[in-house]
């Protein structure tokens, strides 16, 4: 049976608890980690972005729910609200969740928002890498395509000058271009071997790789980004920053 990993994130130490129960109770999720709010979330998530769900609340302190989902836009996880107030619902659709749950929240009506939750993730297409025409020589003449295929042999290119950032995720990876996010199963160690170092593909931290020529600018250690006109702030590890400065100060 596949695994789903999941994180609850509420202040309330009695719901999260709960929330925590259901996640042990139910077979098919594997439960990280509990938050008492956003910001705490939000830097696990920097390091260990391999989540699929979130059981989220609103009111919190310090960063609420609203705040957290806007911060967050690109985990590619479901969300799933587990609120005591309806008032936030409507606005909370703004963000695509998976389902909005009123506490006390009942072990079947969890099963259900669960079901819904894991259909959305599968259904997700998966792709794998095809083939690859990089030069890792560089030059003039270098190519600079990916082809990836999915289960049905249906093969796609994607050009090194369309990525924006990969993103490890546990067994597979998220390729995001200017244009849409791709899943692939693959590794980063994989991912990586394709790209000579005469591309601007390079890694930047132990989940994330960038092409630096679609980076907006280096601020304090994290690399800022636009995906579809939204900004996206990628942490850099202390192993690449100089690499990373020394490619930026050549471009």
């Amino acid at each position: 049976m596949s695994k789903y990993n999941c994180i609850v994130i509420d202040d309330d130490a009695f719901a999260a608890t709960i929330l925590k129960n259901y996640c042990d109770k139910y077979e098919a999720l594997n439960m990280l980690g509990k938050f008492v709010n956003g910001v705490e979330a939000k830097k696990y998530l920097d390091e260990y972005p391999n989540v699929d769900i979130i059981f989220l609340d609103i009111e919190m302190p310090v960063m609420n729910g609203m705040d957290f989902m806007r911060s967050v836009k690109h985990t590619g996880a479901q969300v799933i609200v587990c609120s005591s107030k309806s008032q936030y619902a409507v606005e909370t659709y703004e963000y695509n969740v998976c389902d909005y749950l009123l506490k006390p929240v009942a072990y079947d009506r969890f099963m259900r928002s669960v079901e819904k939750a894991i259909l959305e993730i599968d259904k997700t297409k998966k792709w794998i890498i095809a083939s690859s025409s990089i030069n890792s020589q560089g030059g003039d003449d270098a190519e600079s395509d990916i082809w990836i295929k999915d289960i049905d042999g249906k093969q796609l290119r994607i050009k090194i000058e369309d990525i924006v950032y990969i993103e490890a995720m546990e067994n597979y990876m998220a390729m995001q271009t200017k244009h849409k996010k791709y899943t692939i199963h693959s590794t980063m160690k994989s991912v990586m071997e394709m790209f000579g170092g005469d591309t601007p593909v390079m890694r930047v931290h132990k989940s994330y790789a960038v092409n630096i020529d679609n980076m907006l600018r280096l601020e304090d250690g994290t690399l800022i980004a636009e995906v579809q006109g939204e900004k996206m702030l990628i942490s850099v590890g202390r192993t690449y920053i100089k690499e990373l400065r020394d490619r930026i100060s050549k471009r």
